[in-house]
Order: C-alpha cells, then structure tokens, then sequence
C-alpha cells in the first residue's frame, strides 16, 4: 500500500480534498461559461470556485458520518465519471428532461454510447479514483465528537460560502439570471438533484385520473359521400433536422426521391421538444407547447385517443423505444421477427421493416385507417447503423458511436445518409400509398420529432433545454402527400397548401391538423391551427362542405 494510503486522514478533510477534486475536474463545461462570461474578473473566478466548494462541502458535512462516507463518494465519484463524459465530449447538459430519457431509452441506443473512449474516461476518473477512496484510511472521532466537528464544518463552509458571494453579489445575480443553464451544468448535483426528484416520482403523474378528451369527437359529414376506405399513414421521424434536407435547400442531395414524388414541403416547423421523451408525447397533445406539462401527459388523453373516438381504427408500428405513452389506450403491433430478416441486421431493423405485412392487417380491418409509423430515423450517435450499406452514398462516413473517434465532416456525411435513407424510406410509403388508390383513398404525413447538433458551437446529439438548444435541435423536417382522390374528396387545396408551406408552423399544429386531416368534427378543435382547413373548399367534385 502506498505510504499516503496508509496514514489516516480525518473524514472533514477527506471530504474537503473531495470537494477539491469533483470542482476542478469534473466540471470543465461549468468552467467554460464562467470563464467565458467572467475573463475580465479573474477574482469573480476563484469566488466561483469557493463557492462551488464550499456548497458541495456543506452537503458532504451533512450526510458523510462513519460506514456511510466511502459508499457515498463512490457513488458521487462514478455517477460524475459517467456526467462528465457526456458533457466533455457531446455538450449536452443534464436536466429532468435528460434523466427521462436515460431511463427510458432502449437497450440497443444505449449501447451505441458505449465506446473505448467512454470506458477509458470511466476508469481514470470513475473506477480508479473511486478504488483510492476505498483504500483511503478515514479517522472519525467519537459519536458526539464527530457530530460537533461535522456542525462546525457545515458552519464554516456556510460562512466561506456567503464570504464568496457577497463582494461579487451583482456577477453572481447577472450569472444566473441571464445563464440558466448554469444549474444544468454543475457536476454531479445536476443528475443527482434531477435523478432523485425522478425516482421519487416527483415527475410521475400516472396516477393521476385520465383526462378525456374530445368527447364529441364523430366523423363529419364529408364522410358520408367517401366510396372507399381512407388510409392515412403519420410517419414520426426521428432525430431528423430540417437543415440537412435538400427540400430545404441542404446543398447535398439527402432527397432525390422526394424530389420526384408530388409532395408539399413545410420548411419552417419548430418541434415541441429536444427529445423524443418530451417531443413525442408534446407533439399529439391537444396542449400547446408554452402550456404543455410532460408530467401529466400520460394522464391526458391525445389526438389518436380522439380520432379513435369518432370511428376511424388507430394503429401504432414501432421501431424505434416506445410511443412514450402516446398509444396506450390504442392498437399497437409488433413488427420485429423471423419474417424481417431481410430489413434487420442482427438486433436493429431498419425502417423499411415499418411495412412488413401491413397488406394483411389491412386486409383484415377494411376501414377507415390512421397508421402511425415510428422511425429509428437518424438516432445517434451510431447513425452508420440507420441505414443500409448502399446508402451510404457521403464518404468517408464515421463508423462508430464514438464520435470523438471521427471528423467532424465524417460525422455529417453518416448524418447525410441516414437523411438519405429517411428519404428512401418516405418515397416508399407514398409508392406503397399509390399503389392501392385503386381500393383506398390515401395520404401521408411526415414530421421529425426534433433535430439535432452535429458540432456547431461543439455541440453534438439532442436534449439540451429547450431555452439553450440551438436551432439544429428544434428545426424540424416536415412533408405532406395528398392522393389525387383525397383532394377531390376532401376538397382540399394542394396548391393552397404548397403555397402556405413556407409559414412559421410547429408541432402546436400538429394536434388540429390530425384532426383536419381525418375530417374529424369536436369541440377539442381550433380551425386555425388546422393547416388543412385553411386550404378547403366547398369544392365542385362533391355537394358537401365541411364542417369548419
């Protein structure tokens, strides 16, 4: 045992170098915006620095008693390693949103974040650190003795901390009130204040009364002249940003098949979230996104609850980690299996697999239909793992989850190709659509649930606050298909629609233009939110008019 491991050190001031330690290393994305913000007052710096400590000690003065204070900076130790990581290398920032989705993410993208360079990172600043404190002989006084000595530290790290704060009050009050984020980025009281309000279930509702909506929801009239079944297939994209679409004038060609196919292109979409956890649950919600609660959402009925109401079947294809509770009270069908061997590669299939035998499942209901397809799309980091390989049309193309392992240009072009093969993806459903208008009357409509950073600002992946994320988080993709026969039925304007499709639109629209959509007549409706219903017309073809 090394000499330093063999004299004991007492727990106060194990708990100070501690607090040392976990300021100065663990926190390099704290440092750059205080840096940044504060270069010119380089003593507002170090009474930062005391102040970060002199906090964490306090708490540590706390809780950090004989038999418990090994076991719990070891834990403090690797759940910073694992923060720290994330923060360092992708730029992302640790909010309740961010504890979400890693508890609710899959197996198969959680394994795509881990890499040699994350377990190297875990070893040197988790797992060899937290292997010196269990070495570390700790001297503790007695009960009482211990108890006064932890008081006067608690104390004095209450006086050091105001000492801190107080010549530099007015930094400090600009700081937080014009950085937010600083709360998010310190390590590790971000995740652990987060992940116990989480696990608590702080932000769990689910217990709460089911709020139904759309009670009236019926058919509206326009239906009753309908002389074939109505399929409208909801693609939600995944991770898909509207910048690197070539319909948005992406100077790559990530569309050439969209390009061919008579679609309506709506270039300026803003998403409800950063992440599929808050995004998708947002996005079907009757809820604007200013007053959207995602801690109630799975105790509030949404748009598919409602257009099931009126008579039209609802079903929900998935491939990607779940519908967030968006299609609990609906049809849901499995995908995966033998039979998908051709569009899955050992235990991911591509989005191609959202169509397998969706011919006999229609066959079967033989009625008004609202297909939800949920894309893998380009979730990262591995997006070489969202397509197949004669997609892979931009090289050199990163092949790893590890993207500290590739260029910043080999990240975009697998990014690319992965738009590239959403792109084959959605081609294909509008051919799958036209194929059958001879027996349905058909539509489809495409929209990303958020966006993502591909190195701008150092920035990388999605989830950051909604405040602080960048455009490339919240600038969303979003494509309609008409049939001809929709059009006529549902006296509905395309050339209204691609003329309006340059307008500010968000996922706020998405709830009333479902409905517009499916022609579904409720209170629970507000027709101008409804792209749809700003393009119809009584129309010639039918002697009906509906109902707005």
């Amino acid at each position: 045992m090394h000499p330093l491991l063999k004299t004991p050190l007492h727990s106060s001031a194990v708990s100070l170098l501690f607090c040392i330690i976990l300021t100065l290393l663990y926190n390099s994305s704290l440092w750059t915006l205080i840096f940044t913000e504060t270069r010119p007052q380089s003593l507002f710096f170090l009474s930062f620095f005391v102040f970060v400590v002199s906090a964490f000690n306090l708490l540590l003065a706390c809780i950090c008693f004989k038999w418990i204070q090994k076991p719990v900076l070891i834990s403090i130790i690797l759940v910073s390693a694992g923060i720290s990581y994330f923060m360092q290398n992708y730029g992302v920032v640790f909010d309740k949103n961010m504890i979400q989705n890693i508890v609710e993410t899959d197996s198969h993208e959680a394994l795509d974040l881990i890499n040699a360079s994350m377990l190297i990172h875990l070893a040197l600043y988790g797992i060899i650190p937290a292997l010196i404190i269990s070495r570390i002989r700790i001297s503790y006084a007695r009960p009482m003795q211990q108890l006064k000595r932890q008081a006067l530290v608690a104390t004095l790290s209450v006086i050091t901390l105001v000492a801190a704060v107080l010549p530099f009050y007015k930094t400090y009050s600009s700081l937080f009130r014009n950085h937010r984020e600083v709360r998010h980025l310190l390590v590790p009281s971000n995740a652990l204040y987060y992940g116990a309000r989480y696990l608590s279930g702080a932000y769990n509702e689910s217990k709460q009364p089911l709020v139904s909506i759309g009670l009236d929801a019926k058919k509206e009239p326009i239906w009753d002249a309908q002389q074939k079944p109505v399929i409208t297939i909801v693609v939600v994209g995944e991770t898909a940003r509207a910048a690197n679409f070539a319909l948005n004038g992406y100077p790559r060609d990530t569309n050439p098949q969209l390009q061919q196919q008579d679609i309506i292109n709506f270039s300026q979409v803003a998403s409800c979230g950063t992440s599929t956890a808050v995004s998708l649950p947002c996005m079907f919600s009757d809820r604007n996104r200013a007053n959207y609660n995602g801690d109630r959402a799975r105790s509030r009925e949404n748009v598919l609850d409602v257009i099931e109401r009126a008579g039209i079947d609802v079903v929900w294809r998935d491939n990607n980690s779940g519908c967030k509770g968006v299609c609990d009270r609906i049809n849901k069908q499995g995908t995966s299996g033998p039979e998908n061997t051709i569009t899955c590669l050992e235990s991911e299939c591509f989005d191609d697999m959202l169509l397998d035998n969706l011919d006999q499942y229609l066959a079967k209901n033989n009625g008004d239909t609202l297909i939800v397809l949920h894309q893998k799309g380009s979730h990262g980091p591995a997006y070489d793992k969202r397509y197949p390989d004669e997609f892979s049309v931009f090289q050199p193309a990163c092949k790893t989850g590890d993207l500290q392992r590739c260029s910043r240009q080999e990240i975009i072009n697998a990014y690319d190709n992965s738009i590239r093969y959403t792109d084959h993806f959605l081609s294909k459903v509008i051919d799958y659509l036209k194929a059958r208008q001879q027996t349905y009357t058909t539509a489809m409509l495409y929209v990303s649930d958020h966006g993502e950073s591909l190195g701008e600002g150092n920035v990388f992946l999605h989830g950051l606050p909604y405040f602080l994320a960048p455009d490339e988080q919240k600038h969303v993709p979003m494509i309609m298909w008409l049939s001809d026969d929709y059009q006529m039925q549902f006296h509905v304007s395309k050339q209204c629609l691609a003329d309006k499709a340059s307008q500010s639109l968000s996922h706020d629209n998405l709830y009333h233009s479902l409905l517009g959509l499916m022609a579904v007549d409720t209170d629970n409706y507000t027709p101008n939110m409804d792209i749809i219903s700003q393009c119809q017309t009584a129309g010639q073809p039918l002697n009906v008019i509906a109902k707005r």
